[in-house]
């Protein structure tokens, strides 16, 4: 029982433990918060930032990663995951969808359907897991994505905008999804003719050998980078202003996100008894995280009037530092 859970030496030791990963997390990003709220890195530089991650040292992460670490024949069940991935998004958009009728605001929508599912998850992953767990954990958060990665702009023309024509070749070859999908093609249904170049010159340029390669070099930069935008958008958030409406619904909204989300998944990882302890991990992260920055993203690069978003989203971060760990010391 969840009761009996808590007064335990083992929940206490493991909150602990989890508090120290979000707190180096929150450290780093708090880096980042800082530098954009004195106006060190500007709105284009953070901006910038974002599109180096998004375009260049993310797909890198990804292509090394499944170059390197995926086997579909030793990770059979890869696409029980991006199921996974993809029915926790529906039910989060459904469940946005219910109390945004309520609110009448789309905002609310975007707020609770997405979360942060990679600048958040993927450092919390690095910070509590072993460097070998982490790196199979990093490929689980992948294939978990490809949900999130393929829709989150969609469904925000479609929810925010009103635009209901779908730009499938922008969709589909969006850096972060298009890298995930080729890796996942070449590195898993064709995974010995690709590794059939793992002695060519070209490999241990860009993939390495004994030691690291031009783009796992240039992949490593996304945890720390990520982290830092996430702080800095956080910051950036601040700039818009809510009145007393947009932080009582913004209340709602973290109650929602931080304790109804991942309460239902902890009940789900109890009843279906998840074995393996770095998918247990990812699948109570994915539950238990904070709304997307990229929401407010989103409504700065197409100029919608933000009621909720910056309000929640600070509150959601606030409280998160508490909540997450309670939540994953609950699974580890």
């Amino acid at each position: 029982m969840l009761s009996s859970d808590l007064v335990s030496p083992a929940f206490v030791a493991a909150f602990l433990t989890a508090a120290t990963a979000t707190s180096k997390v929150f450290a780093v990003g708090a880096i980042g918060f800082y530098a954009v709220w004195r106006r060190w890195i500007s709105d284009e530089g953070l901006s910038g930032m974002s599109a180096l991650v998004a375009f260049v040292t993310l797909p890198c992460l990804i292509f090394t990663r499944f170059a390197t670490q995926f086997d579909a024949r030793t990770f059979p069940g890869w696409w029980k995951i991006a199921l996974l991935g993809t029915a926790l998004q529906i039910a989060a958009l459904a469940l946005g969808t219910l109390v945004a009728n309520r609110h009448k605001n789309p905002e609310t929508t975007m707020l609770i359907g997405f979360q942060n599912a990679g600048f958040f998850v993927l450092p919390m992953l690095q910070a509590l897991l072993a460097p070998a767990e982490f790196n199979r954990a990093a490929l689980m958060l992948f294939v978990f994505i490809l949900f999130f990665n393929a829709f989150l702009w969609i469904v925000g023309n479609w929810v925010l905008l009103g635009k209901r024509e779908l730009d499938w070749k922008r969709i589909l070859f969006s850096p972060p999804l298009f890298a995930t999908l080729i890796s996942l093609g070449f590195f898993g249904f064709f995974h010995d003719f690709g590794h059939g170049f793992e002695s060519s010159t070209l490999w241990q340029i860009l993939l390495g050998g004994k030691s690291p390669g031009a783009l796992q070099l240039v992949g490593d930069l996304t945890v720390p980078l990520a982290t830092l935008i996430l702080g800095g958008a956080i910051a950036g958030t601040l700039n818009a202003k809510s009145g007393l409406e947009g932080k009582r619904q913004s209340l709602e909204i973290a109650a929602w996100k931080l304790f109804f989300v991942p309460l239902c998944g902890w009940f789900l990882l109890r009843v279906f008894r998840v074995e393996d302890h770095s998918l247990r991990l990812l699948l109570m992260l994915e539950c238990a995280a904070p709304p997307a920055i990229n929401v407010a993203v989103f409504c700065q690069q197409h100029s919608f009037p933000m009621r909720l978003t910056p309000t929640a989203c600070l509150l959601c971060y606030a409280v998160c530092i508490v909540s997450v760990p309670f939540w994953v010391a609950l699974v580890l």
